[in-house]
């Protein structure tokens, strides 16, 4: 075998390794990503229209807020106009060149914004369609996050729902060692339904969600067919029953 025949071998291989599931992780992370740098941008930016505009600034303290009045103008008259303040401020009075640099600020941070609403949609799209039934029991952002922390689908399909039940708990798991108390839900603790009840419930409703998480990507990955209409049924019910305490 001569050496363009072996790298086209090693070329193949390495393709045929690849897949959704490695696209679904890289756009998790790079989501993950995305939102950091907009927290970090955000907070440094919120401090600088602070030192501008104390009033105004204290009222923006949610990031999706605070560019959606600034992001047309950080002018104090626009701003004022737009949250009904007081246009007189006890804040620095900056120079147009300084204004104009916290509204080009304002605008690349929207950008960002934008551009993970992007990501997150196309992830929402793959999952919807790769994975119906894993859709159907967690919703499209959870699904994607659960195989991004499981590694891939395929190893997810092989954990048990014990273990399914805890990942995204794994800095959790690590403090209870000291107090010698197993965590009792990861990442399946945003669930929807996971808000619906009290916190007693909490953990029987983690252990039945976790155990359809399992059949869900079993059927996903083996069979590829959306049973997800059965499955939820049986899901409910089980729901139910924990909710009525039966």
């Amino acid at each position: 075998m001569d050496n363009r025949e072996f790298i086209e071998k090693a070329r193949k291989k390495i393709k045929e390794g690849l897949s959704v599931d490695d696209l679904i992780r890289k756009l998790i992370a790079f989501s993950d990503s995305l939102e950091k740098g907009e927290n970090t941008i955000f907070e440094q930016l919120n401090d600088l229209y602070f030192l501008y505009y104390p009033e105004a600034a204290d009222k923006l303290k949610e990031r999706d807020n605070f560019i959606a009045a600034l992001k047309e103008s950080c002018d104090r008259k626009s701003t004022s106009d737009k949250l009904a303040i007081p246009i007189e401020s006890m804040g620095l009075d900056l120079d147009d060149e300084e204004i104009q640099l916290l509204s080009l600020s304002v605008n690349e941070l929207s950008n960002l914004s934008d551009l993970r609403k992007v990501v997150n949609d196309r992830l929402n799209d793959i999952i919807k369609k790769i994975y119906p039934n894993l859709n159907a029991v967690l919703g499209s952002e959870i699904a994607a996050r659960i195989i991004y922390l499981a590694g891939s689908s395929y190893l997810l399909m092989l954990m048990p729902s014990s273990k399914i039940q805890v990942l995204g708990a794994e800095k959790a798991m690590f403090a209870a060692r000291k107090k010698k108390a197993t965590p009792k839900y990861g990442v399946i603790y945003n669930h929807e339904l996971m808000l619906s009840v009290s916190d007693k419930l909490k953990g029987k409703m983690a252990k039945v969600i976790a155990a359809y998480t399992s059949l869900a990507i079993k059927t996903d990955v083996l069979s590829k067919e959306d049973k997800s209409s059965i499955i939820m049924e049986k899901m409910l019910k089980d729901i139910n029953r924990v909710k009525n305490g039966t």
